[in-house]
């Protein structure tokens, strides 16, 4: 390591330097936010913040969830959409040699089997990951592309409202204008009752839709711990006092993302989810944001994905398509990560089986 360069983890009270720099980073991610870390550290992650410092401070780290793997022993070590370093230039080899010894270092004394990283990078710059000896992650399911979406869309608001909008498809613009017309409002979710009634018109979504829901108890986590420099917005659409949809997005740095919709009949009769991605733009450009990330899609080329509906959607309002780089491993134990990526899985999937024969057997 450099002798200007110290890697040391931060302590409790280091929450505001932490994100001030994840924040202001150009590769900024929600994921590497303080309380989002604190909030998973509710589960079964255990969480820390392992920072590169030199003379003028804080330069790169990583904000780092261990959690222990079943039956194997050892710990799975992941730094979400991280770690925060220059992974783009080459000017960037010695700070990022510097950190990437330090986080495996830490790695390696916590028992951990690999450091699994996701950081929002370009694939043309994978090379930059292979130096530092990380591999391409075994993936499930290629069509949302790991732990954290591969293909997102994202939408620059630097141009100002006037331009963003002007981007849209003209029914775009029309249904929102309709949406206003036919008495939709928008507002923040206020309490706990709204995000309740939000959640329950999830529920109803994703029973239309086929897609899966966390329990109320995350949102409800999402609710009371993101209200710091990563903040929850709930936004609810309503019409005639009834609530018809939401939006959750969060608001980290320069950019907002949005995470989940859920709408009824009445919300989707009048075009209510349009209003709500248009007030969440507004918000966003009235706190200082320049970028509007719609998250995950289908892969761009992949019409036939179940999950396609998502691309025509989104793609309306004018985003870019961007493909990040993918979940990349670290590995530190090569039989312990062979074993939990596809010895494990297989075990998995035989048990339902060994089930079904048992039951078979005693009838």
């Amino acid at each position: 390591m450099p002798s200007d360069l110290t890697f040391r983890l931060l302590a409790d009270d280091e929450r505001d330097l932490w994100d001030a720099f994840a924040a202001a980073h150009p590769r900024s991610d929600f994921a590497q936010a303080w309380d989002w870390g604190r909030m998973k550290a509710e589960g079964e992650w255990s969480v820390v913040r392992a920072g590169l410092f030199g003379a003028d401070g804080l330069v790169a780290g990583a904000q780092i969830l261990t959690r222990p793997l079943p039956y194997l022993g050892g710990r799975l070590a992941y730094a979400s959409r991280g770690p925060l370093t220059d992974l783009e230039t080459v000017d960037g080899a010695g700070q990022r040699a510097a950190l990437f010894d330090g986080l495996e270092a830490w790695c390696r004394g916590q028992g951990a089997v690999c450091l699994k990283v996701d950081p929002c990078i370009t694939a043309e710059h994978d090379r930059f990951l292979r130096v530092c000896g990380a591999r391409p992650a075994p993936v499930e399911n290629p069509d949302f592309g790991g732990t954290q979406p591969k293909y997102v869309m994202r939408l620059d608001l630097s141009a100002g409202l006037d331009r963003v909008m002007a981007g849209f498809k003209p029914d775009y613009r029309n249904r929102i204008r309709k949406s206003e017309r036919r008495g939709v409002t928008v507002r923040r979710a206020e309490s706990t009752d709204d995000w309740r009634v939000w959640y329950d018109l999830l529920l109803g979504t994703a029973d239309r839709q086929h897609f899966r829901v966390r329990a109320f108890s995350y949102f409800e986590s999402i609710r009371t711990h993101l209200q710091g420099a990563c903040q929850a917005w709930l936004l609810v659409a309503e019409r005639e006092g009834r609530q018809v949809g939401g939006i959750l997005c969060l608001r980290y740095g320069q950019t907002v993302w949005y995470l989940y919709g859920a709408m009824n009949e009445e919300g989707r009769e009048h075009y209510s989810g349009y209003l709500l991605q248009w007030d969440a733009m507004q918000r966003a450009v009235a706190e200082g944001c320049g970028m509007y990330d719609f998250r995950g899609v289908a892969p761009f080329d992949r019409e036939d994905s179940p999950h396609f509906g998502l691309n025509r959607f989104k793609s309306g309002f004018g985003p870019a398509e961007v493909e990040w780089v993918g979940e990349w491993d670290l590995v530190f134990s090569p039989w312990r990560y062979q074993a939990f990526n596809f010895l494990l899985p297989r075990a998995r999937a035989l048990v339902p089986r060994l089930k079904a024969l048992l039951r078979r057997g005693r009838g």
